[in-house]
């Protein structure tokens, strides 16, 4: 991924010593003016008065290109469209698929092709920021709205001193439970109090049937992002950590406990063969009822009941609850969300951006996410009280999902995704996964991973 930055960066670059050489105009203002030159992250911008032209700001999004729900964010727009006072219209024809989003987005920016405004994952940031093409928000960001985020938000998202992006949304995953699986293993998982309560518990199901699964780990062998972060909540849950500079400890006892019980999950067939099962398709065999427990975010529910044959049976016997740790409060992983700005957006756009970026983090967009069961959590504290007031575990038990996810946020742990090595390190993390899966000496397998993963990080 370094080595695809570094070309982006020349492509800039050239691309910029080409404007130079085309325009006499004075030079813009640069990122290295100190934060006294710029309005402070906390002042509040003037409320833009109504545009006299019309304002199209393109916002691009992963989301627009998936037919499950592109309505649901679809309904964000429309609805401001409808009901902004500044002349504006946002467009949301800038899409590509999850797998092509980011290295697309990464080309289009650093030529000026992007869209105003883009959903970013958090990890996505740093690459964004290296190539130089991301405008800061500060003074466009009304000081109501910053003064309700909490400050590790505000800080997750300023660089230097500027505020480079929004925090939008997190969330985080639950364990699922196919519930008529465990009644037929002679299992009860509202007793799973532990992690080695969770391990017990699938190794049971799993002894169903050759085709049915206790607990599946998802593992495509690199064909989809995420696979290696997504073994967090087994490492958490034995006691493993990272350095400071967000390198996993991969030698440490906790570790190699943790990724035994990954491997021994692998071998004795307890989850679904390895290099073959990405995410999507675990969320197929989940829906058609072959798999006893897998952990998913809470819009992954719905997309397993399309495999499912009877849709109405698949909500009754599917429950979500926290991943099991060393005690009952285990840890999922936080996947924050972020709205980023680019330099091609002009100035004379940003008063109705910051106007923009005010709404998207508001109780109207989050309630949205609510209403559709996509368990999306504003880091907005207002926001929060507002839109999940009603999310109790009573409506868990009538077939919703929300609460679960809503506890689940409460002890889930931040990825360590502010470096730009994360993502490569992420990237071995699934090819280590995968050979840990065909067997051999789980020390010595972390030892040599150990090694490369630091290397990446010491560049």
């Amino acid at each position: 991924m370094k080595k695809f930055i570094a070309m982006l960066l020349a492509l800039a670059m050239v691309l910029s010593l080409a404007a130079c050489g085309s325009k006499t105009d004075a030079p813009a203002e640069t990122k290295a003016q100190t934060a006294a030159e710029k309005p402070a992250a906390t002042e509040k911008a003037e409320e833009p008065a109504p545009a006299a032209e019309p304002v199209t700001l393109t916002w691009g999004s992963w989301v627009f290109a998936e037919d499950s729900v592109r309505p649901i964010y679809q309904e964000m727009a429309d609805l401001y469209n409808e009901t902004n006072e500044y002349n504006t219209t946002i467009s949301t024809e800038y899409f590509y698929s999850y797998a092509d989003y980011l290295s697309t987005l990464l080309i289009d920016v650093a030529g000026g092709n992007g869209p105003d405004v883009a959903h970013i994952k958090a990890e996505w940031l740093p690459q964004l920021l290296a190539l130089g093409v991301v405008k800061p928000l500060d003074g466009y960001i009304s000081a109501d709205v910053l003064a309700d985020y909490s400050q590790s938000a505000i800080d997750s998202v300023t660089v230097d001193g500027s505020m480079m992006a929004l925090p939008w949304f997190s969330n985080t995953c639950a364990l699922l439970v196919n519930t008529d699986l465990c009644e037929q293993a002679g299992v009860d998982y509202t007793a799973i109090a532990s992690w080695d309560d969770l391990l017990a518990a699938a190794e049971k199901i799993s002894a169903l049937g050759s085709d049915i699964y206790g607990l599946a780990i998802p593992d495509s062998n690199g064909v989809e992002a995420g696979e290696g972060y997504n073994t967090f909540p087994a490492l958490w849950a034995r006691g493993g950590e990272f350095e400071k500079d967000g390198t996993i400890l991969l030698t440490s006892d906790e570790s190699v406990a943790a990724y035994t019980d990954l491997q021994n999950l692998f071998v004795k067939k307890i989850s679904t063969a390895a290099s073959a099962n990405s995410l999507k398709e675990l969320r197929n065999l989940f829906g058609a009822g072959k798999i006893g427990f897998y952990w998913d975010i809470e819009s992954g529910i719905v997309t397993a009941a399309s495999a499912a044959e009877d849709e109405a049976a698949y909500y009754a016997r599917t429950q979500a609850m926290t991943i099991p740790g060393a005690d009952a409060a285990g840890h999922g992983y936080l996947i924050a969300h972020e709205l980023v700005v680019f330099d091609s957006c002009s100035d004379e756009k940003m008063g109705a951006m910051g106007h923009f970026l005010d709404f998207m983090s508001g109780a109207d967009v989050i309630d949205i996410l609510y209403r559709n069961g996509q368990g999306k959590m504003s880091s907005r504290s207002t926001v929060m009280a507002e839109v999940f007031k009603d999310c109790t575990a009573v409506k868990q038990e009538k077939g919703g999902y929300t609460y679960a996810y809503v506890k689940a946020m409460d002890s889930a742990k931040a990825l360590p995704s502010a470096n730009i090595h994360f993502q490569d390190a992420d990237a071995m993390l699934t090819d280590m996964l995968t050979e840990l899966a065909q067997g051999g000496d789980v020390a010595e397998i972390l030892a040599k991973w150990q090694t490369q993963i630091q290397n990446e990080y010491n560049k």
